[in-house]
């Protein structure tokens, strides 16, 4: 392991837990999730690429497996997360996503929830992928949308536009309303449910922006 892989993981981490220690942060809608479990003892969130750096702060050391891409990129943030509690799977939609869709499921089945990017690895941003509708068809659990918002950030000219939130600003964590998969469910009722799942995380991040902005 380089000393590149070594030391910025450790960073960064570091960096996410004083950050997080200064933000304000309130939830809402955790009700959801509620009802997702009830429906499914582990579940699999799901969350914009570009707002999930103050879940991985809410969210550490909650037995969640997330997916990280085989890409350098990838690879720092997964050893980034697992230093807050997470663990993780590689691949992605375009690189290991057999196997990966695989470990995932195998994840469920040792009783941890997942954390996937729905938009990500590389977009188009705000755009459901088919991928986390079919892991959470196949490993029998509930998707629960959720976002984050906060009243002072950095907005980065990215593809997936991240946000990182101000040191001492106020943070919104909103939970959406479960999406349930059936097992049985065909090609139409799986991009049936993923069209639902985009259409309750655009709106929880619009009312979850326009609680800060305006």
């Amino acid at each position: 392991m380089s000393v590149k892989t070594r030391l910025l993981p450790r960073l960064g981490a570091f960096v996410i837990r004083i950050l997080g220690l200064s933000w304000r942060i309130r939830v809402e809608d955790a009700h959801f999730l509620a009802e997702a479990r009830a429906h499914s003892k582990n579940v699999l969130f799901a969350f914009w690429h570009g707002r999930l750096l103050p879940l991985s702060y809410t969210h550490r050391n909650q037995l969640i497996q997330v997916l990280a891409s085989e890409h350098e990129d990838g690879e720092l943030l997964g050893l980034t997360i697992r230093h807050l509690g997470f663990g993780h799977v590689r691949g992605s939609s375009t690189r290991g996503g057999a196997r990966a869709i695989r470990e995932l499921v195998g994840k469920v089945r040792d009783g941890f929830d997942l954390g996937l990017t729905v938009d990500g690895p590389r977009g188009p941003v705000y755009e459901v992928k088919p991928g986390p509708v079919e892991i959470a068809k196949l490993a029998g659990v509930a998707i629960v949308p959720i976002t984050t918002s906060s009243s002072k950030r950095k907005v980065f000219s990215s593809w997936d536009v991240f946000e990182l939130p101000l040191p001492f600003t106020s943070v919104c964590v909103k939970y959406g309303e479960p999406v349930l998969v059936p097992k049985d469910a065909d090609e139409e009722t799986v991009d049936h449910k993923r069209l639902e799942l985009e259409s309750t995380l655009r709106e929880i991040t619009r009312k979850n922006d326009e609680y800060f902005h305006g």
